[in-house]
């Protein structure tokens, strides 16, 4: 049921929105609502603080469509990006500890976006590298790649990509020094 063809569909939608407030109501279906009540869901659990081991973790992601390869490590508080969690890549070995933000998505508000124009929404690929760890209370933003067996020190904001084999600390993060 297509939001521009339906009156009920427009209806609904139209409500959603103003429950949204100034953040742009994404989705273009009923199926992309279920689908994102259903993610959100998933998202809750996985990035609890309840003891499950980070395997459950990490297919409660896989079922939101994070691609996400093996031997991977999800600590209790990741939150992935609930609009576009298809849009990031984790890669073999790596490891997210706690209290992690990963964004693949970015919306400025309505005033905003009437400003900036049409480029000012960013939704990129965001990509983890093989053996890299993203220490506790790391954000990633829309866009960058994290190299592989790359460090990034604890509370740091990765705004740029990161190469292979290094330590990267601070906000916004930058090279410290080559493994």
């Amino acid at each position: 049921m297509s939001t521009n063809k339906n009156p009920i569909s427009r209806l609904l939608f139209s409500g959603f929105q103003r429950l949204n407030g100034t953040a742009k109501f994404e989705a273009e279906t009923l199926g992309d609502v279920v689908r994102g009540v259903l993610g959100r869901f998933l998202q809750a659990i996985a990035m609890s603080y309840l003891p499950i081991p980070s395997a459950i973790r990490v297919s409660l992601q896989r079922m939101r469509g994070v691609k996400i390869g093996e031997n991977v490590f999800l600590g209790p508080g990741v939150w992935i990006d609930n609009s576009k969690p298809e849009l990031l890549e984790i890669q073999d070995e790596a490891s997210l500890a706690g209290r992690v933000t990963i964004l693949t998505h970015s919306q400025p508000t309505k005033p905003l976006r009437e400003i900036l124009g049409p480029d000012s929404k960013v939704a990129e690929s965001t990509v983890i590298g093989r053996g890299a760890w993203v220490t506790v209370n790391c954000v990633v933003l829309p866009g960058v790649s994290i190299g592989e067996n790359t460090i990034v020190a604890a509370g740091s904001v990765v705004t740029k990509d990161l190469p292979d084999r290094v330590l990267a600390g601070g906000s916004p993060a930058k090279v410290i020094r080559k493994l």
